[in-house]
């Protein structure tokens, strides 16, 4: 069994997040499933050091994300995403490139990202589907080996809900650890596996088949 990329023990975060524990090995896929307000989004978070928890612990490699955030490669893919006007998807990637220290190539962001043809469009031209390609694009120029999504695929039309999971699934193959967020449990169910959260706590049995049928309901 491969050793985890991440661990998390008993993670406390006031009243959003209580008592979480998991582990993600590399190339594994880990979908958080929960309704709006479970702590999904607190919750990773915490995992991509931009929150300092209020007990338990995360490693990622065996290093504190949010004391030591150079430790890891780690992107992040935030569910607003980023706005880039007056720039071609081609100016933006290098703009990241030039603010992270051993990017990978534009071509290679490109090529990940499924951008390639859309390379010289404007941000202003991209649909909803190309915009969030995007946004995955750039977590991926630090040579990401861990990757955090928040609902990567709300919003989308189903085609390019596929297409971005293709492309998670496509990483985790070459051996990125990736944990993503969702409301919907058929989206949940394309991960590895799957941690079932409500009221910022991981949940079995009886409890999680009632939150199941609630993210249904809702998403």
């Amino acid at each position: 069994m491969k050793a985890p990329v991440i661990e998390v023990r008993d993670l406390d975060l006031s009243e959003a997040v209580r008592n979480v524990s998991f582990t993600v090995a590399e190339g594994e896929v880990y979908a958080l499933l929960g309704r709006y307000g479970s702590g999904k989004t607190t919750l990773l978070e915490m995992l991509a050091g931009l929150r300092r928890p209020s007990g338990g612990t995360v490693r990622l490699r065996g290093a504190d994300p949010y004391g030591d955030r150079d430790s890891a490669r780690a992107g992040a893919v935030w569910r607003d995403g980023g706005l880039f006007p007056g720039l071609t998807v081609t100016e933006v990637v290098d703009t990241w490139r030039r603010w992270t220290l051993d990017p990978l190539t534009r071509d290679e962001v490109l090529r990940l990202a499924r951008l390639t043809d859309v390379a010289d469009v404007p941000f202003e031209r991209l649909g909803a589907g190309r915009r969030r390609m995007l946004d995955l694009a750039l977590a991926l120029v630090g040579r990401s080996d861990v990757l955090f999504l928040d609902e990567p695929t709300a919003g989308l039309d189903e085609a390019s809900a596929r297409e971005v999971w293709a492309v998670l699934l496509m990483l985790a193959a070459d051996g990125v650890s990736v944990v993503v967020t969702t409301r919907d449990p058929d989206e949940a169910c394309r991960a590895d596996r799957v941690g079932i959260l409500d009221e910022g706590r991981l949940v079995t049995g009886r409890d999680a088949a009632r939150v199941r049928a609630d993210a249904g309901r809702a998403a």
